[in-house]
């Protein structure tokens, strides 16, 4: 399901689900939806239509048996761009030759513009004959109910045009996606050679720079940091040798500590039992003996002749 954006398609969703139509938010990328019509089992790739993601819906045309388009017939100023998406939407080698249902969406707003009016804008007529495309175009309106049953029977006309060449779509649709599948993987090779060869490049130019400034380089570095990577048994094993390496080291710190404190203890009884007392003079503590001995050598001394 294509179209520009705001044309309505995510509501036209909800009606072929059977679920309410309004308060729609925008449609960001895709939103499949997977449901059962009578013995069909569809699925509905609803493709979000801002310009920015308009890139992203070849990917889907090779899965695709079938194309609904979806253009806001009010809104007249689009109606070039549409003209251009859907003539390269058609265009598409993927694309051209399945069945188009075009749903004139909105016709009951003011001024939206008739079928007639839609074909000859949209040049839809030339586009489908130059792609051999089957294409319906009807005019529909989400939000009533009259435009619920020509959306659910625009739905069926495209279901039957499908069934009745359904062998020959199939097998295109067969062949398409396993050459897109070939061809995205030899592009995601590609790319991811591209980026080797960068990178490369890049990490050539850096050592070559740092040979002439003399220092080492990132992928040198990358080299010696991937020796930090072992084993877990050996690196539990070197924790548990670290850890009794610690706990010695912390013991002779230990007993060195206590050795110097029980050294300078002794060095400190040493000095403190044989220290000598400074001289001084007889005061008021000198002891009682020593001063009566002292009045004794005055009394019994003799001046000098």
């Amino acid at each position: 399901m294509l179209g520009l954006d705001n044309a309505g398609k995510t509501a036209t969703v909800r009606i072929i689900k059977g679920e309410n139509p309004e308060y729609v938010l925008p449609t960001v990328g895709f939103s499949p939806v997977d449901l059962k019509k009578g013995q069909v089992d569809l699925s509905i790739f609803d493709l979000g239509g801002t310009e920015s993601i308009r890139d992203i819906w070849r990917h889907y045309f090779s899965e695709s048996h079938g194309v609904i388009f979806v253009v806001d017939s009010s809104d007249v100023q689009r109606m070039q761009e549409t003209r251009k998406v859907l003539a390269k939407v058609l265009g598409h080698p993927r694309v051209a030759g399945k069945p188009v249902l075009l749903l004139a969406n909105k016709q009951d707003l003011n001024g939206a513009l008739r079928e007639v009016d839609i074909i000859d804008r949209l040049s839809l007529e030339k586009t489908v004959n130059l792609n051999k495309c089957y294409c319906k175009i009807v005019p529909c309106s989400a939000v009533k109910e009259i435009g619920k049953k020509a959306i659910k029977s625009g739905l069926d006309w495209l279901l039957e045009t499908v069934a009745r060449d359904y062998d020959v779509i199939s097998e295109r649709v067969q062949k398409d996606t396993e050459e897109q599948r070939e061809k995205e993987a030899v592009e995601r090779r590609e790319r991811a050679e591209r980026v080797r060869l960068i990178r490369e490049e890049r990490e050539n130019r850096e050592r070559e720079e740092a040979e002439q400034e003399g220092r080492t380089t990132e992928t040198e570095d990358e080299g010696n940091m991937a020796n930090l990577f072992k084993p877990t048994g050996d690196i539990i094993s070197e924790m548990g040798d670290k850890q009794k390496t610690n706990k010695n080291s912390e013991l002779q710190i230990t007993k060195t500590d206590a050795d110097s404190c029980l050294e300078k203890k002794w060095k400190f009884w040493q000095w403190k039992k044989n220290r000598v007392g400074p001289l001084s003079s007889v005061s008021a503590k000198t002891p009682r003996r020593l001063m009566s001995g002292f009045k004794l050598f005055r009394r019994n001394a003799v001046a000098p002749l």
